[in-house]
Parts: C-alpha cells; sequence; structure tokens
C-alpha cells in the first residue's frame, strides 16, 4: 500500500516542480543569457529552476523504476532500472543539488568579499573530500 501511496505523492512532487521550471525558467534563461553581472536574485532564481528540474527528473525516473516494480518485481526492466539507479542520481540528484546549493550559497555571500573567498575555498576543500573518498573507495576495495 506504500508504494501506491508513494506514487501518487511522487506523481504531485513532479507536477509541482513541473510548474516551479514553468514560473521561474523564463526568468532563469534570461539570467544566464545575460551579457550583464548576476545578480543575487537571479543567481537564486537559477538555483530554484536547477534545483526543481533535476529533482523533477528524479522523481521521474524512481516513479517508473518503483511502478515497474510494483507490477513486476522480477522483471528485466525493473532489474535494469533499479542497477542503473545511481547513472540517474549523478545528473539529477547530485550534479543539480550541487549547481543548485552552489547558485544559493554565492547569491547569500556574493556581496561580501571575505565570504565569496572564503565560499570558494569551502566549495576547493568539499570537492577534493568528495574525490579523496572516490579514490579511497577503488583503493580501499583493493
Amino acid at each position: 500500500m506504500i508504494d501506491v501511496v508513494s506514487g501518487g505523492v511522487t506523481v504531485l512532487t513532479i507536477l509541482i516542480g513541473m510548474a516551479v521550471v514553468q514560473h521561474w525558467g523564463r526568468a532563469a534563461k534570461r539570467a544566464v543569457t545575460s551579457e550583464q553581472k548576476l545578480t543575487s536574485e537571479q543567481w537564486l532564481i537559477i538555483g530554484v529552476v536547477v534545483a526543481f528540474v533535476g529533482q523533477t527528473l528524479d522523481n521521474v525516473y524512481w516513479l517508473v523504476t518503483w511502478t515497474a516494480h510494483y507490477f513486476d518485481a522480477t522483471s528485466l526492466l525493473t532489474t535494469t532500472l533499479f542497477e542503473n539507479g545511481m547513472l540517474a542520481n549523478i545528473p539529477f540528484r547530485q550534479a543539480c543539488g550541487i549547481v543548485a546549493a552552489y547558485c544559493h550559497v554565492h547569491a547569500a555571500v556574493m556581496v561580501d568579499r571575505a565570504k565569496e573567498m572564503r565560499f570558494r575555498v569551502f566549495m576547493l576543500v568539499a570537492t577534493t573530500v568528495g574525490l579523496a573518498f572516490s579514490l579511497a573507495m577503488i583503493f580501499l576495495k583493493g
């Protein structure tokens, strides 16, 4: 029963996410294509659109996956979708989440040079830690 409820809520999540993108998409496109320096408001808008595009696509992938599982948990389609879920997570969940978070924090710190520099250092450290984690997984598995 929870699969059915989750499916319905996921459909609602997708549709509301699409509404956000429809509402803010034009403003984000204008900001991205502008030749002017972006304002903090424009950075926020871009972050909102990127976040909701990512979460909408992520929810579409997992709605299809869990729906296939509900109807036939052992089908080739279900198995393939689950086995490739990480491939969907990288662009839709992680990459969009990183870009959206960057836009939001950049919007908050761009008015203060010292905060902006600390954020750049933070991004460098966070990226390095993420890379180190991946490398550690490779080398520790042996």
